[in-house]
């Protein structure tokens, strides 16, 4: 079983109280961002950590921007993890609210 954006939009949604507008629009702002924390990826492969930088007649390396906003990205990513508000799956489903 492999990771997958679509399957962990699919489990989001699945632990979410998909009725709030607000908890939806969580999941797509979470999804959104982590699509972009994985374009990142492929940019600091396909140009290195380190970049070369040409100021006139200077040229000197400078670590790859997108590392710093891979850290960005990864700072509100855990920030919108600990807003979800998850509904606890087992507590709907054991019927003890039925007695």
């Amino acid at each position: 079983m492999g990771y997958t954006v679509k399957k962990l939009e699919k489990e989001l949604l699945s632990k979410i109280d998909t009725g709030s507008q607000k908890e939806l629009e969580k999941v797509n702002r979470y999804i959104n961002l982590i699509k972009l924390f994985y374009e990142l990826d492929d940019s600091i492969a396909k140009d290195g950590a380190m970049v070369m930088t040409e100021n006139g007649s200077q040229r000197f390396l400078k670590p790859n921007p997108a590392i710093q906003e891979k850290n960005r990205i990864n700072t509100q990513l855990l920030s919108i993890e600990r807003s979800f508000i998850f509904v606890d799956t087992d507590e709907m489903l054991d019927g003890s609210d039925l007695l």
